[in-house]
C-alpha cells in the first residue's frame, strides 16, 4: 500500500509554486498500483468521494469530477457541427468518453492511452468508467499518443487531449509538433482541444499553449473550468478550429439534455473564455495577443 495512505492525509504538492499544498482526509484505502507509466492511487475522501490520483496529482475526483468532464467534452463537442469520428488521447478514465457518448451524432471514439494497467485500474474502480470504455463505439488502444496520431491524416472531427503540461511523463503531448501533427488528423471543420494548465497557477504555461494553438488555427481560444479538487481550484483547455470560431456553440443543445447536465450549457459555454484583466496584462508582456 502506499505510505500516503498511513498518514491520513492526501497531499498533493504544486510542481510549479513549492510552497503550496492542498490535503484530503482519507476516509478509506482503495488501490494503489505502480504501473509501467504512473503510480496510481485510489481512496475514499472526506467530502469528496472517490478519488484518484497520478503520481501524487487528483484526477478525478468523484463529487466534481463533472464540472471537469462536462466542460472539457460539450465544449469542444458543441463547437464541431456534428462530430461522428472522436479521438481522446490519455483518456484512460473514462470521463470524456461518457460525456461525449451523450451525443447521438457520435458514431466512433477512438481512447488511446500509453498505460493499459490504468485502463483496467480505473475500469474496476471508477463508476461508470467500464460502461464508458466497453461502449461499442469505442475502441481503446494502447499507445503513447505521440505515436499513435503520427502519419493519420483527416480521420477525426473532434480530437481531446489530456495531458498534464507541467509534467516531464506527458510532455509530449502538449509539444508543437505533436499538436500540429493532431490538426493534421483532423477532418475539415474538425476541432481540436488539450489541457493547457490553470490561468491562476501555471499563467504564462496556459498563454503559451494559447499561443501554439493561434499560430495553428484560424479561430483559437483558452477557457477555464472550475474544479474545486485540482491544485488551485481549477484548470484550462486550450481549443482550435479553422472554418469558424470556438467561444460559443454552433449548435444549440437540446433542452432535455441540457437539462441532464450539472455543469455545462450554452451559457457557460460562451462565459468559460471570459478571462480576467491580470490575464490580457501578462498576455502583453509575453508578446501574446490578448483575447
Amino acid at each position: 500500500m502506499s505510505g500516503i495512505f498511513q498518514e491520513g492525509y492526501f497531499t498533493e504538492t504544486n510542481p510549479v509554486l513549492p510552497g503550496r499544498a492542498f490535503s484530503i482526509k482519507i476516509l478509506e484505502p482503495i488501490a494503489a498500483e505502480e504501473t509501467d507509466c504512473h503510480l496510481a492511487e485510489i481512496f475514499r475522501g472526506e467530502g469528496c468521494g472517490l478519488v484518484f490520483a497520478l503520481d501524487g496529482r487528483i484526477q478525478v475526483a468523484q463529487n466534481d469530477e463533472f464540472m471537469y468532464h462536462e466542460m472539457f467534452a460539450h465544449t469542444a463537442a458543441y463547437a464541431h457541427e456534428s462530430p461522428e469520428n472522436i479521438l481522446v488521447v490519455g483518456g484512460g478514465n473514462g470521463g470524456l468518453v461518457r460525456e461525449l457518448l451523450k451525443h447521438p451524432c457520435v458514431e466512433h471514439i477512438d481512447v488511446c492511452d500509453k498505460d493499459g494497467a490504468l485502463v483496467e485500474l480505473c475500469k474496476k474502480h471508477l463508476p461508470g468508467t467500464r460502461k464508458a470504455l466497453e461502449n461499442f463505439k469505442v475502441d481503446i488502444t494502447v499507445m503513447d499518443g505521440v505515436d499513435f496520431i503520427r502519419g493519420k491524416r483527416c480521420c477525426y472531427d473532434l480530437i481531446l487531449i489530456e495531458g498534464s503540461v507541467h509534467d516531464g511523463k506527458d510532455k509530449g503531448l502538449s509539444s508543437k509538433e505533436f499538436l500540429a501533427e493532431c490538426k493534421l488528423a483532423l477532418k475539415p471543420g474538425g476541432v481540436l482541444a488539450s489541457q493547457a494548465g490553470s490561468h491562476i497557477l501555471h499563467t504564462e504555461i496556459a498563454l503559451s499553449q494559447s499561443l501554439v494553438f493561434r499560430n495553428l488555427f484560424n479561430y483559437s481560444g483558452y477557457f477555464t473550468i472550475t474544479v474545486p479538487s485540482f491544485s488551485g481550484g481549477s484548470t484550462g483547455i486550450c481549443i482550435g478550429c479553422d472554418e469558424h470560431e470556438v467561444n460559443r456553440p454552433i449548435r444549440m443543445p437540446f433542452r432535455r439534455f441540457v437539462r441532464s447536465l450539472k455543469a455545462y450549457s450554452s451559457v457557460m459555454h460562451k462565459a468559460a473564455f471570459v478571462l480576467p484583466p491580470f490575464w490580457n496584462k501578462i498576455a502583453v508582456k509575453m508578446g501574446v495577443e490578448a483575447e
